[in-house]
């Protein structure tokens, strides 16, 4: 296999797992909003805001990478064949 084929193996395979890791992320988030209607203490309220705080975190950082290596199909698309 040349690299070519193997850089853009290896992208498809880091953007299919954080795309799954963001939806996962997705359904924790909704599961920390169910908790809150479920009249919890004020300990279990702060501690689902820092949850909550922390996932949309993670949310964003995976975001980032898939943009980024999203991007990085575009010079790999440039290179020229040996």
């Amino acid at each position: 296999m040349r690299i070519k084929t193997k850089v853009t193996i290896g992208l498809f395979i880091i953007i299919i797992g954080l795309s799954l890791k963001y939806l996962d992320l997705c359904v924790s988030d909704k599961y920390e909003a169910q908790l809150e209607g479920l009249s919890p203490t004020e300990q279990q309220i702060k501690k689902a805001k820092e949850l909550k705080s922390k996932i949309e975190r993670d949310k964003k950082i995976v975001l980032t990478i898939i943009i980024i290596s999203s991007l990085f199909f575009y010079p790999i698309y440039l290179m020229k064949r040996k």
